[in-house]
């Protein structure tokens, strides 16, 4: 069962690095591409938005996904991104079941520390 999700957001390349960075896309989609058809995540979801704000959802196993982000190709592969794009940013977060977990942990321990 899938349960989390890396998303990246960004906006516009840095002037002058539109190649990198589209590049730096391409190879991401080619990362998460061999990534998805290995069993290691969903295909990447891609929204773009139309004032350039967009993201990239990379669905997947919240354990498959943190080694995914914690590989060396991935590492490079985003460090190279940020030259391109230098406000993207990722989050690995849960979704579906995964959040009815998170929040029923949060209200246990709020709970247990006297916080709820």
């Amino acid at each position: 069962m899938m349960d989390s999700a890396i998303v990246f957001t960004y906006s516009r390349a840095a002037l002058g690095r539109e190649a990198a960075a589209l590049e730096a896309f391409t190879e991401s989609m080619t990362f998460f591409g061999t990534a998805s058809h290995d069993g290691k995540c969903g295909e990447p979801i891609n929204v773009m938005g139309t004032t350039g704000h967009s993201l990239m959802i990379v669905p997947g196993e919240y354990d498959a996904l943190s080694v995914l982000v914690r590989s060396e190709e991935f590492r490079e592969l985003y460090t190279k991104t940020v030259f391109a794009v230098p406000d993207i940013g990722y989050e690995l977060g849960a979704y579906g079941q995964g959040v009815q977990e998170y929040m029923a942990r949060w209200a246990r321990v709020g709970t247990e520390m006297a916080l709820l």
